[in-house]
């Protein structure tokens, strides 16, 4: 049995790695948390990126740490998520050569200051739709994958049982379809628990949060960020879950 966790929205510890005087990229708050349950749990972390956010953009992250990165690849890798944050459901109604640009151009900046051994291409677009078009440039960047929220909604175009969808390979697609579980900054750390023992049938359980609430000047800081996080892997693993990135699995699993 397997669990997959993913960080939907990243950018903000990306500018301050760039702005700021830090040794170690794990000397940061952020990604310190993360290293500290990777040590613990062996928990692989998979950041899903934006493009640009309040001034910044990828092509500004310093590529000083990359050989850091590349060190750590084995558990930690980035992926496109969206050009940025606004508007909402940015891939619904897109064309062709919109999406082919913006997955490009996150894709170069992650090679540039990262390494190819960072790259996943297996991802979550930002509000989970896209349209054919859009579905149709992520396959020719190379996206092998997606992630959607199938117990809540359609996405890309399908719909299926969340309840019990492991994953699915679309043939028409030419994508494995993967089902989110658990969203943990929807909810308090007192239901982590309980809401992933729901899912423990399942033979694949992803589990995700998004990084602007761990800053506490965000308008809906959580707390407990840190320990919601620990809460869910710390569950997750003493159930017998091996993590994994969805390339480790999705061959196996797919149906």
């Amino acid at each position: 049995m397997y669990y997959r966790f993913s960080v939907d929205d990243n950018i903000r510890f990306l500018q301050e790695l760039t702005e700021g005087d830090y040794e170690s990229v794990f000397d940061h708050p952020y990604l310190k948390m993360y290293k500290d349950i990777h040590d613990k749990y062996g928990t692989k972390i998979q950041l899903n990126l934006f493009y640009t956010m309040n001034g910044f953009d990828l092509t500004m992250m310093t590529d000083k740490y990359k050989e850091e990165w590349k060190n750590n690849s084995h558990w930690l890798r980035f992926s496109f998520h969206s050009y940025s944050d606004a508007p909402p459901f940015p891939y619904k109604d897109s064309e062709y050569d919109e999406v082919y640009r913006d997955c490009q151009a996150v894709h170069r900046e992650i090679r540039r200051f990262a390494g190819e051994e960072c790259l996943s291409y297996f991802i979550t677009v930002h509000y989970c739709q896209a349209s054919s078009e859009a579905i149709r440039a992520l396959r020719d960047c190379g996206i092998k994958g997606m992630v959607g929220l199938y117990k809540d909604a359609d996405c890309y175009g399908r719909h299926f049982d969340g309840a019990e969808m492991t994953v699915v390979y679309d043939r028409e697609l030419e994508m494995y379809l993967f089902c989110n579980d658990i969203i943990l900054n929807l909810y308090p750390l007192s239901m982590v628990e309980g809401l992933l023992a729901a899912d423990d049938h399942k033979e694949f359980t992803e589990v995700m949060i998004h990084e602007q609430y761990f800053y506490s000047d965000f308008c809906a800081y959580i707390k407990d960020f840190s320990k919601i996080v620990e809460a869910a892997v710390k569950y997750l693993t003493e159930k017998g879950r091996r993590s994994v990135f969805l390339e480790d699995i999705a061959e196996e699993l797919s149906i």
